[in-house]
């Protein structure tokens, strides 16, 4: 029988009523035919709800919230990376064009000059955009190394992140090549937190996961009584 308190049943209704707001979402934007890239959006945020769910359902909410603090400004600097990256080509592409048309010796004066002043202005947001982009990226940057006190810490966090990926490895291989059922779920729970493990450890959340890990695997057990 599961054991949720007021809370955790609240918190779970109010997840899955986002999740199924977004699915619809989705479903009604694939109909229509809106863009790709605001589907992929959707079906992103879709992601991220069930992972919420699953947190909640496991016990480690706290720790997917920290987690998810993280990732909120790392989202939007990739979503103004993908936006100025949209410009940068638009604008390339009309400055090739606006360059074949000068190199053309069709071109009159006044049409060379004319093109001249187009390609001034578009150089001009194209170095603007280049200027953007390099401050985006040495925020992102800045954000890496504030997240490390050293670069100890730095080789530290990454020794985690790779004893956790050759466990999650190892732990796929043994469940692939197991037939028993008892077994089988005790080594698919056993992936299921070293995954959770490794999405802590990218995201400087390991100590509190860490400090919870107990209480989610208590949780899940109790789940399945």
């Amino acid at each position: 029988m599961n054991q949720f308190n007021a809370k955790e049943r609240a918190l779970r209704s109010k997840v899955r009523n986002q999740l199924g707001e977004l699915i619809r979402k989705r479903n009604e934007m694939q109909a229509g035919g809106a863009d790709k890239s605001e589907v992929e959006e959707i079906s992103g945020q879709i992601e991220v709800l069930k992972k919420e769910l699953q947190s909640v359902e496991d016990g480690g909410h706290t720790v997917f919230m920290s987690a998810r603090q993280m990732l909120g400004p790392k989202t939007e600097l990739s979503k103004k990376e993908k936006k100025i990256n949209w410009k940068k080509r638009h604008i390339e592409i009309r400055i090739k064009s606006l360059r074949k048309d000068l190199a053309s010796m069709e071109s009159s004066p006044e049409e060379k000059e004319d093109i001249n002043k187009k390609l001034s202005k578009f150089e001009k947001e194209l170095a603007d955009l280049n200027q953007e982009m390099r401050a985006v990226e040495d925020f992102n940057h800045t954000r890496f190394m504030d997240s490390q006190k050293s670069q100890g810490q730095e080789n530290v966090q990454e020794e985690k992140l790779r004893e956790v990926e050759r466990q999650i490895l190892e732990m796929e291989a043994e469940i692939n090549g197991e037939s028993d059922q008892d077994k089988l779920l005790e080594l698919k729970d056993r992936l299921h937190f070293l995954e959770l493990e490794k999405e802590a450890i990218e995201n400087f959340t390991h100590d509190e996961f860490l400090q919870n890990l107990q209480a989610m695997k208590a949780k899940r057990r109790s789940q399945r009584h």
